[in-house]
């Protein structure tokens, strides 16, 4: 219940705010334009350009939805005070981080948009499609995860964006630093590259090592961030 009413609380001061709309607005501008690109200059309908895009946007994106999550409550106090009431850290921080994911999840949601006109006017791979989307979901999760990180230690939202974008960058970057790499270090880098996994979702394919890499990820970062919050670190 305490995961719930944090979850619910969240959701209303999101979706009752600006910002979520003004960020969810460029996103779904730009995925569009990226999507109907190919459609409208040559003709090709697919979701090639808006897959390569995505993760590229969600770097941004994801950062400015998480960062107020915690510093928000640190910087105004009010984290001390729920704190105070039957609720565990733990509660806390899946509250936040489970609200954050449903926001994202929901202008993601608004992209499915793409995949219906495709099968309207066109024959395609739906599995890849249904892959495709699984991979950008688990995609997301991990980085609300770094992001409610983030947020957790520092009060200030700006730092909670930057440490959010740099983990989320560096974790992305790996696959293309690999190459540069002593063949015993490549497959190591590879395996903690998010890029990486996320390629194979786009090529239809769902392996265990995959999702496992995902949910693992999601469970250290919020693992974390519940240390930072039981230590009370300011």
């Amino acid at each position: 219940m305490a995961i719930r009413a944090i979850t619910v609380k969240d959701l209303k001061q999101t979706f009752f705010h600006p910002t979520a709309y003004v960020l969810g607005f460029f996103f779904l501008i730009i995925t569009g334009w990226f999507f109907s690109s190919t459609l409208f200059l040559i003709g090709q309908a697919e979701l090639r350009d808006f897959v390569g895009v995505v993760p590229f946007l969600l770097m941004f994106f994801i950062p400015a939805i998480t960062m107020r999550s915690i510093a928000e409550e640190r910087k105004q106090g009010t984290i001390e005070l729920i704190l105070t009431n039957p609720v565990k850290d733990s509660q806390f921080i899946f509250g936040k981080f489970s609200s954050s994911l449903i926001t994202v999840l929901f202008f993601i949601g608004m992209t499915l948009f793409y995949p219906i006109i495709l099968m309207l006017i066109g024959n395609p791979d739906v599995g890849q499609m249904v892959a495709t989307y699984i991979g950008i979901i688990l995609l997301s999760a991990f980085y609300v995860s770094i992001g409610i990180f983030a947020s957790a230690i520092t009060y200030n939202q700006i730092v909670a964006f930057i440490v959010s974008f740099s983990l989320i960058f560096c974790f992305y970057l790996l696959q293309r630093v690999a190459i540069f790499l002593p063949p015993v270090y490549q497959n190591v880098v590879l395996y903690l590259s998010s890029a990486s996994h996320f390629k194979k979702f786009t090529m239809g394919v769902i392996t265990l090592q995959d999702v496992v890499y995902y949910l693992t990820g999601i469970a250290f970062f919020l693992h974390i961030a519940n240390d930072v919050i039981e230590s009370r670190l300011d």
